[in-house]
C-alpha cells in the first residue's frame, strides 16, 4: 500500500486459488477488535494524519473526523469524502488507523471480516508494516505486508502482496471472489505469517504463498534470512482515494456507502513459539542469454519483441526482417501508453554496454528508449533517453556502464506514448552489444556506501550473520551472533587468552590516511579486548556496561590490513557496530569517492536524477531537477550517523549554485523514521543559490541530548512551498562539519 506498482512485468502472481487447511485454532487467538464500542479504541489504535499527495499521487487528506472515522452497528466504518468548493475546486477527506505501538506482532494469522467499497478511484487495504521501520532501512528495504487490497473498479478481485528488497520487489497473489463481489458481501481475508513463508488467505482459501525473498541496501551484503519479515509489524486499516494504481475518481464513482471500507472484526492468532532457525530456498543459476556470431544481444525474430498498450494508448507493431514499424493511433496519458520491447537482455555488474539503432518518422517527433530491469525495482541500466527523429532516417549510439547487481531480464524499451504525436516511426538495425567486459575484483574490498572500511560490522549479514568474518576457537571457546529482539552482536564466551580470534581481512586502507576504528563492547567480568590493524594494537578495558571506544592511526604501508580481535576475559564479551572510517565527522564531504556516505532521496511525484560530475566539476555532486514536487523533502540529499554531542558548537559549511536562481534547504536534524520527530539541531537553514559556486555556513549548538544517528539533509524540492518545473541543475560540494569546542 505504501507505493504499489501493479500488473508490471517482475511481479508474481499465484496461479487460480487452491483449497489450505490453516493451522491455527481458537485457543491462539492473542488479540482482537470486534468494534463493538459506540467509538474507535484508542487504546488500540492510533490515527494517522497525512496531507494529499503524501504517498503514490493519492487525492486524500487523513483526518480523524467523526464523518471519516466512526464506529456503527458493531462495525469499523472509514469513509471516503468528496467536497466542492465554490469555484468547482474538488477536494477528498478519508480515514487511515494502525495499532502502531499498542499492538505489535511478529508472525501469525492476521484476519479480518471485510466489506470493501466499490467505484472509480478507491482502494482500500488492511495491510502492516514494520514497528521500527529503520532496522533495514527505509521502505522498500524494510518490508510491508499487504493483506488485502481491492481496486474499486474490480471489486471481484483481491490481492496480497509482499514488498521488499533493494531494488524494490514484489510478490503478488490475486484471487477471484466466491459468490458475490468484494464490495457487495462479507468476506474473510488473512495472511499467514511464518519465518521462512507467508500465506495469503480469501474466505479460507489459500491463494498465494511466498518463501524467497531479501532484504538489502544498494552497495552492502544481503542481511540474513529471514529478513525483513523476522521483526515485529503493526497492522494498518485505510481507504485511499486516487492515486497511481487505481487511478483518480471519474463520472461514475458514487461517495456515499459506496466510499465505505466496513471491518466487522480484526484478529490475531499466534503459536506459542516459531522456529526461526530457517534457511533461504536455493534459486536455480540464472541462465544468460548469449550474443549471436555477430555479437549482438538483441533477437532478430519478431517473436522475441512485445507491443504494449496502456493508459489509454492504441496502435500496432509490424517486424519484417529486422525492420520495426510502430503506428499510434492514440498517444495515450504516460510514456509506456505505446510501448515496444525486448526482455532477457543479460546485464552483467562492471561490463560496459553500446545501444544503437537508426530509426525515422513520417513527422518529427520524439521517442524515449531506455534499459531498465523490470524484476529488479525498475531501475534504469541506461536512463530514459529522449531522442528526436523524422523523415529522414537517423543513426543512434548510447554507451552505458553497468553498475548494479547481475540481472539475465534486462529490457530495452521505446517508448512512444504522450509524446505529443502519432506519427509512424520507423526502427531497424537494432543492437546491443557489450564493449568491455567486467574487470576481475579478485574479491578486493570496497568502502561501503555509508563510508565504513569493515563489511558486516553490525553482525547481520550471511550464514549465522558472520559474513566477511573468520572466527578460531580454541580448547572448546564458543561464539555465535545474539538475535535477541533482533538486537544481533558477536558473543565470545570465556575467551582468557585469547581463545576466541575474530578476523576480516582486506581492509581497503590507503596509505598515509589517518582513520577512526571504532566498536561497542561490554563484559559480564572484567577484562580486556585488543585490536589490531596496520601494524597498531588497541587495548580496551572490559565492563558490565556497553561503551563505545575510539581509536585513530594512520595506515602504512605494507602492514597488514586485517582487523582483528582477541579477548582476554573469564566472562561473555559482546561486540557490536565495528567501524573503520576517515578521521572526519563527516564521510567523503569532496565527493572524492562518488556517493560513498550518502543517500538519495527522489520522491515518486518529482522529475530528477544526479551524479557525481567529475568532468565538468572537480568532484561535485550534481542533481539535475526537471519538477521539484510540490514538497520541500521531496528531493533530498542526506548522510546519516552524525554525531552531535550535548553542548558543543559546530559549524557546518559548503559550496553550492543553481543553473537558476532558487531556495535549497539543509539541517542536521533527529532521525524521526520511528516517531516522526525530526528536530532540526542547527535550525532549518534556507540559502539562495544562483550560477556562481557560493560558500555557505552556519553556526548552532548542540542543546538537546548527544545524539549519535544525526542527518544531514539537504533539500531541494519545493522550497518555501514553491515547486519548480523549469530544467535546472544544483550543485553541491566540499561540505565539511566541525567542533567549534564548548
Amino acid at each position: 500500500m505504501k507505493k504499489t506498482i501493479a500488473f508490471a512485468a517482475g511481479i508474481i502472481f499465484a496461479a487460480a486459488p487452491f483449497f489450505a487447511q490453516t493451522s491455527y485454532s481458537e485457543s491462539d487467538l492473542v488479540w482482537k477488535d470486534d468494534f463493538d464500542g459506540n467509538s474507535l479504541n484508542l487504546d488500540d489504535w492510533n490515527y494517522e494524519y497525512h496531507e494529499p499527495g503524501w504517498v503514490n499521487n493519492e487525492l486524500q487528506e487523513y483526518v480523524d473526523s467523526k464523518e471519516n472515522i466512526y464506529v456503527k452497528d458493531g462495525n469499523l466504518v472509514i469513509q471516503a469524502v468528496q467536497k466542492k468548493a465554490r469555484g468547482g475546486k474538488t477536494s477528498y477527506t478519508s480515514g487511515r488507523i494502525n495499532t502502531k505501538g499498542k499492538h505489535d506482532f511478529k508472525y501469525g494469522r492476521i484476519e479480518a471480516r471485510i466489506k470493501f467499497p466499490s467505484g472509480k478511484g478507491f482502494l482500500p487495504a488492511f495491510w502492516m508494516m514494520p514497528t521500527e521501520e529503520n532496522l533495514y532501512g527505509q521502505w522498500p528495504k524494510c518490508g510491508e505486508i499487504d493483506i488485502a487490497e481491492v481496486l474499486g473498479d474490480r471489486t471481484k478481485e483481491i490481492y496480497g502482496t509482499l514488498h521488499y528488497g533493494e531494488p524494490h520487489k514484489e510478490s503478488q497473489g490475486k484471487a477471484a471472489a466466491q459468490g458475490k463481489s468484494f464490495s457487495d458481501d462479507w468476506h474473510i481475508v488473512a495472511c499467514e505469517w511464518e519465518p521462512g513463508e507467508i500465506r495469503f488467505y480469501a474466505d479460507e482459501k489459500m491463494y498465494h504463498k511466498e518463501n524467497s525473498w531479501y532484504t538489502k541496501r544498494k552497495g552492502f551484503g544481503e542481511v540474513t534470512y529471514p529478513a525483513p519479515f523476522d521483526q515485529p509489524f503493526y497492522i494498518i486499516l485505510n481507504l485511499a482515494v486516487g492515486g497511481n494504481w487505481p487511478g483518480n475518481p471519474d463520472r461514475t464513482t458514487k461517495f456515499s456507502k459506496n466510499a465505505q471500507l466496513l471491518v466487522d472484526y480484526v484478529k490475531v492468532y499466534q503459536k506459542k513459539s516459531y522456529d526461526e532457525n530457517v534457511r533461504k530456498p536455493e534459486s536455480g543459476k540464472a541462465e544468460f542469454r548469449t550474443a549471436d556470431s555477430d555479437g549482438n544481444y538483441i533477437r532478430k525474430d519478431g517473436g522475441s519483441w512485445n507491443f504494449l498498450l496502456a493508459q489509454g494508448g492504441k496502435g500496432s507493431f509490424d517486424y519484417d526482417g529486422g525492420n520495426i514499424v510502430i503506428t499510434s493511433d492514440a498517444a495515450g496519458s504516460v510514456d509506456y501508453s505505446v510501448q515496444l520491447v525486448q526482455a532477457g537482455l543479460p546485464m552483467l555488474k562492471g561490463a560496459e554496454y553500446r545501444l544503437s539503432f537508426d530509426a525515422s518518422a513520417e513527422k518529427e517527433r520524439t521517442i524515449i528508449t531506455a534499459v531498465t530491469a523490470p524484476e529488479a525495482g525498475w531501475i534504469r541500466y541506461l536512463k530514459d533517453t529522449k531522442i528526436k527523429v523524422g523523415p529522414q532516417k537517423k543513426h543512434f549510439d548510447f554507451t552505458f556502464k553497468m553498475n548494479d547487481a547481475d540481472d539475465p531480464a534486462g529490457r530495452l524499451e521505446f517508448n512512444l506514448g504522450n509524446q505529443n504525436s502519432t506519427a509512424a516511426v520507423r526502427i531497424s538495425g537494432v543492437r546491443l552489444e557489450m564493449v568491455s567486459a567486467p574487470q576481475n575484483s579478485s574479491g578486493k574490498k570496497s568502502v561501503l556506501p555509508d563510508g565504513n572500511l569493515v563489511h558486516n560490522g553490525e553482525f547481520q549479514e550471511g550464514e549465522n550473520r558472520l559474513a566477511e568474518w573468520s572466527v578460531s576457537a580454541k580448547n572448546g571457546a564458543k561464539f555465535q551472533v545474539t538475535n535477541t529482539d533482533n538486537i544481533r552482536k558477536f558473543r565470545a564466551e570465556n575467551p582468557k587468552e585469547e581463545k576466541i580470534r575474530l578476523v576480516q581481512e582486506g581492509i581497503p586502507l590507503v596509505p598515509g590516511t589517518e582513520y577512526l576504528l571504532s566498536f561497542d563492547s561490554s563484559s559480564a567480568s572484567s577484562g580486556k579486548i585488543k585490536a589490531e590493524i596496520s601494524g597498531k594494537s588497541f587495548e580496551a578495558s572490559l565492563s558490565s556496561g556497553e561503551k563505545k571506544f575510539k581509536f585513530v592511526f594512520t595506515a602504512e604501508k605494507e602492514k597488514s590490513s586485517a582487523l582483528s580481535f582477541s579477548f582476554d576475559t573469564d566472562g561473555t564479551v559482546l561486540l557490536d557496530n565495528v567501524r573503520i572510517q576517515e578521521n572526519a565527522m563527516l564521510v567523503n564531504g569532496n565527493f572524492s569517492f562518488g556517493l560513498t556516505g550518502y543517500e538519495v532521496y527522489l520522491n515518486e511525484s518529482v522529475s530528477a536524477d544526479y551524479a557525481v560530475d567529475s568532468l565538468s566539476e572537480d568532484n561535485a555532486f550534481c542533481m539535475n531537477i526537471s519538477d521539484t514536487g510540490n514538497l520541500d523533502w521531496m528531493i533530498q540529499l542526506k548522510q546519516n550517523g552524525i554525531t552531535l554531542e550535548k553542548g558543543k558548537k559546530y559549524r557546518i559549511e559548503f559550496d553550492a549554485k543553481s543553473t537558476i536562481d532558487r531556495t535549497i534547504m539543509f539541517a542536521l536534524q533527529r532521525d524521526g523514521s520511528s516517531d516522526n520527530n525530526w528536530i532540526p539541531y542547527s535550525g532549518t537553514q534556507k540559502i539562495e543559490v544562483s550560477k556562481e559556486f557560493k560558500r555557505y555556513s552556519c553556526e548552532f549548538t548542540m542543546n538537546e541530548q548527544t545524539d549519535r544517528a544525526v542527518i544531514l539533509s539537504v533539500s531541494m524540492g519545493a522550497v518555501n512551498g514553491k515547486q519548480i518545473t523549469r530544467k535546472h541543475t544544483v550543485t553541491i560540494d566540499n561540505i565539511v562539519l566541525e567542533e567549534k569546542g564548548n
